[in-house]
């Protein structure tokens, strides 16, 4: 089913319009549906059925709702979505609203100011994101790359999600990401950038920078290629000038998810962002880590066969050359060997201390 037809029937659940067949398609719809999707349709069901109380007769009601659907087909058009990359719109389309404005003019005087203005974009997702926020999402073995409001290009590394506003409208230009993307601000003194990477931010008002923050790695890095970056971690209490690192071309801020340190050292920041170039690039990277990527850059299982493999060190500099390839050129090291399958590649070998 496509998005725009499960959008109309929730709308019709809500208004209570659904049959039996067309409430089971709904279900359906769910039960693949991705977990903010999933989490948008539940808040949304919560606070429809909870009572509010009447602050305008239905009449009023009514026509602050009608005027209302120009501005949002007037969102929808202003982040319609480069082809480039995959859109999960976490935001209610027109037909939704149009349903919804069908029972709330038939009833009583329900969302005076309108949800999408009110308590939606209030709702977060797992990730901290507002639930009115648009979705990108790379899969493993894509890239993409996306433009915001403001020009702000983003490039986003395989199994990456970023969420973004269609508009930027408060004081700062906030965004929140998944995994690892390089940006190019736009700059703007008056509305600096805010990247939140977990509990943590990147705040910049013009510059490009690399940011790794995939969930399952341990640490979160964030590399400057140009201009000055604040790398500001979550405090327990009072935030200290010690929550803050600043960074300027060619530094990294390393921040230990398990521990909550950090520090800053110098590093090449070009080289970080290589992978938007095509580029892998590996300076005695751990065997482990070394795995990680290689299954996100190639979405192909990667499984060490001994513990101890992943403390080996590889060094290799590679530019759009197959996984084959990048793994056997490695294997000249003789610090593992490879069975390499359609389905999974699998290291095998003594490892090292």
């Amino acid at each position: 089913m496509k998005q725009a037809a499960a959008h109309e029937l929730m709308g019709r659940e809500l208004a209570g319009e659904l049959t039996p067949d067309e409430h089971a398609a709904l279900q359906a719809w769910l039960a693949q549906a991705p977990e903010p999707k999933k989490a948008a349709w539940e808040a949304t069901q919560l606070y429809w059925r909870t009572p509010a109380p009447t602050v305008t007769t239905p009449s009023e009601t009514a026509t602050a709702l009608l005027a209302l659907l120009p501005r949002l087909d007037e969102a929808d058009a202003a982040t319609a979505a480069p082809t480039t990359a995959r859109v999960v719109s976490l935001a209610p389309a027109a037909p939704w609203w149009r349903s919804r404005v069908a029972a709330a003019v038939a009833g009583l005087g329900l969302l005076a100011g309108g949800l999408y203005y009110g308590v939606y974009p209030a709702l977060r997702n797992a990730a901290g994101a507002p639930l009115a926020y648009e979705e990108y999402h790379t899969a493993p073995g894509t890239t993409a790359r996306v433009v915001l409001a403001d020009g702000t290009m983003v490039r986003l590394n395989a199994g990456s999600r970023l969420w973004y506003p269609g508009k930027f409208t408060g004081p700062q230009r906030e965004v929140y990401l998944q995994g690892e993307a390089f940006f190019e601000v736009t700059r703007n003194r008056q509305q600096p950038f805010v990247l939140h990477v977990g509990e943590q931010q990147v705040r910049v008002l013009g510059t490009s920078f690399n940011v790794q923050a995939y969930p399952n790695e341990p640490t979160i890095e964030t590399a400057v290629v140009t201009g000055r970056v604040a790398f500001i971690r979550a405090a327990s209490g009072a935030a200290t000038p010690q929550d803050t690192l600043y960074l300027t071309p060619d530094q990294r801020a390393v921040f230990a998810r398990q521990t909550a340190t950090m520090h800053r050292e110098a590093t090449n920041g070009r080289e970080a962002a290589a992978w938007s170039r095509g580029e892998l690039i590996f300076q005695q990277t751990p065997l482990d880590e070394v795995a990680r990527t290689l299954a996100r850059r190639y979405n192909v299982p990667v499984r060490l066969t001994n513990n101890r493999l992943r403390f080996c060190q590889l060094t290799g500099r590679f530019q759009n050359q197959s996984l084959r390839e990048v793994v056997s050129v490695l294997a000249l090291t003789g610090a593992f060997e490879y069975e390499l399958t359609p389905n999974q590649l699998t290291i095998t070998g003594a490892g090292c201390r």
